[in-house]
């Protein structure tokens, strides 16, 4: 299993007999800072952080690898809700308009040994929200069934590994 030190993003490989038989917690020491952390058992716990909504860095345009042009709705606020999955409830706003959701190197990372590192991009133009499979190992589906790219509207669902997610579109803010 890899651990993450939280302390300095360190990852590292350990073994599932540092629990103790049927502990929820192991206290473990970063090889790489050397500081002390502590590390929930998968198998009897699961792990929630305080937060539930997440911040992205914001960019308002860019270009798609097929020459679209990429924008963020100026008056509209886009994000992503978890409806199933070990981070269900989590809400993810959307503030580039090309984010990646995958295990690692991706702007919203999942935590699913089912999801590839880098398996699905939300592109959002002036024509609206397109979700495309990133050629990942599980696919991506919507509506059940399995896609390369899918236009997605407000409230649609789509499922990549053991989460579904929730394209929501709302009115900004003032």
């Amino acid at each position: 299993m890899e651990v993450r030190c939280h302390h300095c993003g360190y990852a590292f490989q350990v073994t599932g007999d540092i629990f103790v038989v049927n502990r929820e917690r192991a206290d473990l020491v970063c090889p790489a800072c050397q500081r002390s952390l502590q590390v929930v058992n998968p198998k009897l716990a699961t792990f929630r952080s305080g937060s539930t909504e997440k911040k992205l860095s914001s960019i308002t345009s860019a270009v798609a690898d097929d020459g679209r042009l990429l924008r963020l709705p100026e008056d509209q606020e886009v994000c992503l809700k978890v409806l199933e999955g070990e981070e269900r409830g989590t809400v993810y706003p959307v503030t580039k308009p090309r984010i990646t959701i995958g295990r690692s190197n991706v702007d919203i990372t999942v935590n699913d040994p089912m999801v590839s590192r880098v398996h699905c991009a939300l592109e959002i133009s002036d024509e609206g929200v397109l979700l495309r499979d990133l050629e990942s190992a599980n696919g991506t589906r919507v509506d059940n069934q399995p896609i390369s790219a899918a236009v997605l509207r407000n409230g649609a669902a789509f499922r990549i590994g053991n989460h579904v997610f929730q394209l929501v579109i709302s009115p900004k803010k003032p």
